[in-house]
């Protein structure tokens, strides 16, 4: 960009202007930053705006120290609404497997050993860190002095317990180590969804933090054969509180274990927005049969009874376990979405035409990418076959009032009719 001395020339206006263009990039904007103190007021209330207001971090001293740092900051702190820490964490596997590496390379008497001993070295540190963290409740204190600075904006902030890494981009987050530095993270590696949460809840309830949406993604390589410890952690205080929900799953759910889900969710009493994703590629001609359990028994265990709206992305589910849980929630229910999901033991048709005469609040609907089960096989999977084949990238969206909900579906159900679907 041009050199800074002609803008500090111009108007505070124009600067302000300027700094919030949406050209500028996150760098653009640190080195106006530090510039002169006549552009730091700018750019820093435009960085915070444009880049700040979701944060992803990782197990680490410098990322939690950053946390704080923000947060404390005031001109970036208000602006903070969303947080999600990192429940990955090095594997001791891959210490090991680094270890080799790193021998090899000096045996072989290859340029790659300085690479491999460097990355052995971080690896390793990054592996003693992460444990000193959570076992001397460090990370919990220095989220308990962030979200400390943050209760005082009086701002509703969102947690998430995720592998930033792997969906980093799916929620939007930026990561603080975009801004201070990168690190080396390689395959494999535990997910610690429990302590993750347990130190996010705990910082929350200590600091009195005004939580808007609390969100936890496990995600588990499908090839894993260990049983998913997926056992959210219940701070009856906080989750009395929560009012949105999102739960992601992407993992072999066979070896998932709902109980202490279930616990959770009936923890959690006043939750006004749910929302279920599988994380599953839509359109899969083999849905399990476990999936379907899955859904029915999460569904069934939720106590909420208020629910105003529901999205539910990639399940496999019932007709009968969706409409009971439906009909739980038909007078506060404003909200549907159903978006690459597959019904069991039903029709879509048939659920459509329900929604329509049950839901007599609803005043936002959107079906996407829906898909039947066919018969199950000896192996417990079942075939799946899409709604409308012959439709490409059909989709229901209907607003208004629940007669207008109504007319949609009613002619989209004509359609089929005439259409022999």
């Amino acid at each position: 960009m041009n050199s800074p001395l002609v803008l500090i020339s111009l108007p505070a206006e124009l600067i302000a202007r300027v700094a919030d263009d949406s050209a500028l990039s996150k760098h653009d904007l640190m080195r106006l930053r530090l510039t002169c103190r006549l552009l730091n007021f700018w750019a820093t209330y435009s960085l915070a705006q444009q880049h700040l207001s979701k944060i992803g971090i990782s197990l680490t001293r410098y990322d939690l120290q950053a946390l704080s740092a923000i947060s404390k900051h005031p001109q970036f702190g208000p602006h903070i609404r969303s947080i999600q820490l990192d429940h990955t964490r090095v594997h001791p596997d891959q210490v090991a497997i680094l270890a080799d590496a790193m021998v090899q390379a000096k045996q072989s008497g290859n340029d790659g050993y300085p690479k491999a001993k460097e990355r052995f070295q971080g690896t390793s540190r990054r592996f003693v860190d992460e444990l000193e963290l959570e076992d001397s409740e460090e990370a919990l204190q220095s989220l308990i002095v962030a979200f400390s600075a943050l209760k005082t904006y009086d701002n509703p902030i969102t947690l998430t317990s995720a592998d930033t890494h792997l969906m980093g981009c799916d929620f939007g987050h930026t990561r603080i180590t975009e801004f201070f530095g990168p690190y080396v993270y390689d395959e494999p590696k535990h997910t610690h969804l429990n302590s993750t949460m347990r130190m996010l809840l705990r910082a929350a309830s200590s600091s009195g933090l005004h939580i808007e949406c609390f969100q936890f993604s496990y995600w588990e390589p499908r090839e894993s054969r260990a049983l998913t410890q997926a056992t959210p952690y219940i701070d009856v205080k906080i989750c009395s509180k929560l009012e949105i929900l999102k739960i992601e799953f992407e993992s072999p759910l066979s070896k998932v274990e709902t109980l202490p889900l279930q616990k959770f969710l009936a923890a959690v009493t006043h939750v006004k927005t749910f929302e279920l994703n599988l994380l599953a590629e839509p359109g899969l001609d083999i849905v399990s049969i476990r999936e379907t359990q899955f859904c029915q028994e999460i569904l069934q265990s939720i106590a909420f009874g208020s629910l105003t709206s529901v999205e539910l992305w990639n399940v496999g589910i019932s007709q009968k376990a969706l409409s009971m849980f439906l009909k739980k929630h038909s007078h506060t229910l404003q909200s549907l979405k159903i978006v690459g999901s597959s019904i069991f033991q039903g029709s879509w048709l048939i659920m459509l035409a329900w929604v329509s005469d049950q839901l007599p609040r609803l005043v936002d609907f959107h079906a996407e990418s829906l898909y039947e089960m066919q018969d199950e096989d000896v192996e417990g999977d079942i075939e799946t076959r899409e709604l409308f084949p012959d439709k490409r990238n059909w989709k229901l969206t209907a607003h208004g009032n629940n007669e207008c909900i109504r007319d949609e579906i009613t002619k989209l159900l004509r359609d089929a009719s005439n259409s022999g679907s």
